[in-house]
């Protein structure tokens, strides 16, 4: 299908029902993805080949990444495809794997998420990628709504997240990881150096134990043996804690408020089995300067994740947090110190790197 095929493009929004009570706040411009209206019929979508439907993504974000008036291109890795449809690309088939199983439970659940349409290879110059077609759900992003919404309809709209995230959280696993290939795949271990497949909720508690009990780094490499072992089994986290279904990305920008007021939780990227204090501090690691947030839509915020989350796990997603600011800053040198105090297992390539206890002098 070449450029000249393809129908105008226009960007739009949402269209919602105006008896309905979301119907009055204004529909902010798209925030994750290119808004556009390409193909009437979601049908079409399902009738492509993958070949045929490959070759119209590509043309349609070929075209969009002109459409901005001020000559800066769109992000078009997550691109509306027609009136019920968005397709979000990866570079990994494996990622793709991995959302699918996680959306399959969500809705196995009767978690409101986005069902998956189709998933395909796509080739473009020699660079493979895969491309997800979602359902794409209307409403309102709560990133932009929630500075508008009372007291009263953040309290709503929380017990309704709440409500899902224990349904969630009564779905355990024995293996930490993504909920189909077990890889760990949390931004809060990146720094870390990750852990490995089939890592355990013991370890997940000994690498948060271990930097929430860190200290600077020469007062570190003088800890005993017995005061490192200590600091990865004592803390915050219980060894015990289980490894439940989580989302683990639940910032607002996540979360779509549709015309009849229910919540939904989009982009499932994350979603694995992880303590469940994951999704706790998701919704804490939110850059409210860059939203341009109120104090006092701020505050609403913390009593809309303390209700989600029944009040529970604050220390836990500090002494997370912690994993990703130490860690970051210092690297497998102090990464070193948990695996001489016994926590060993971590991504094979990488253990002779952090056995090198020398670094630690």
């Amino acid at each position: 299908m070449s450029l000249s095929e393809l129908p105008e493009l226009t960007l739009s929004p949402s269209v919602s029902s105006s008896s309905e009570p979301y119907s009055t706040i204004p529909e902010p411009p798209p925030l994750n993805f290119t808004d556009v209206n390409s193909a009437n019929n979601d049908e079409a979508i399902g009738n492509f080949t993958d070949s045929e439907l490959d070759s119209f993504i590509q043309a349609l974000r070929g075209k969009a990444k002109d459409q901005r008036a001020d000559g800066r291109p769109y992000c078009t890795r997550v691109i509306r495809i027609s009136q019920g449809y968005v397709t979000k690309s990866y570079g990994n088939g494996s990622w793709v794997q991995d959302l699918k199983a996680g959306v399959d439970i969500a809705r196995g659940l009767g978690i409101r998420a986005p069902a998956i349409k189709r998933t395909f290879r796509s080739t473009r110059k020699d660079k493979v990628s895969f491309e997800c077609v979602q359902e794409y759900v209307p409403g309102v992003n709560l990133v932009e709504s929630f500075p508008k919404l009372d007291l009263q309809e953040t309290i709503r709209l929380a017990f309704q997240l709440r409500g899902m995230l224990k349904i969630m959280h009564q779905k355990t696993n024995d293996q930490l990881g993504s909920c189909h290939s077990l890889e760990c795949r949390s931004y809060w271990l990146e720094c870390e150096l990750g852990l490995p497949r089939a890592s355990t909720a013991e370890d997940i508690a000994k690498v948060v134990n271990f930097w929430h009990n860190y200290r600077p780094e020469i007062a570190e490499a003088n800890k005993s043996f017995e005061e490192l072992e200590r600091c990865c089994t004592t803390g915050p986290a219980a060894l015990d804690c289980p490894l439940v279904f989580t989302h683990h990305d639940l910032a607002p920008r996540n979360m779509i408020v549709d015309p009849k007021g229910d919540l939904w939780l989009i982009d499932w990227d994350y979603a694995g089995w992880y303590p469940v204090y994951f999704d706790r501090v998701s919704m804490d690691h939110f850059s409210f300067g860059q939203q341009g947030w109120s104090l006092s839509t701020q505050l609403r915020w913390h009593v809309f994740c303390s209700i989600a989350s029944e009040g529970k796990w604050e220390e836990q997603g500090k002494a997370v947090r912690n994993v990703d600011t130490f860690s970051g800053m210092y690297g497998y040198h102090c990464r070193a110190s948990t695996v001489k105090a016994g926590l060993t297992r971590m991504k094979p390539e990488l253990t002779g790197r952090c056995l090198d206890l020398e670094n630690l002098v």
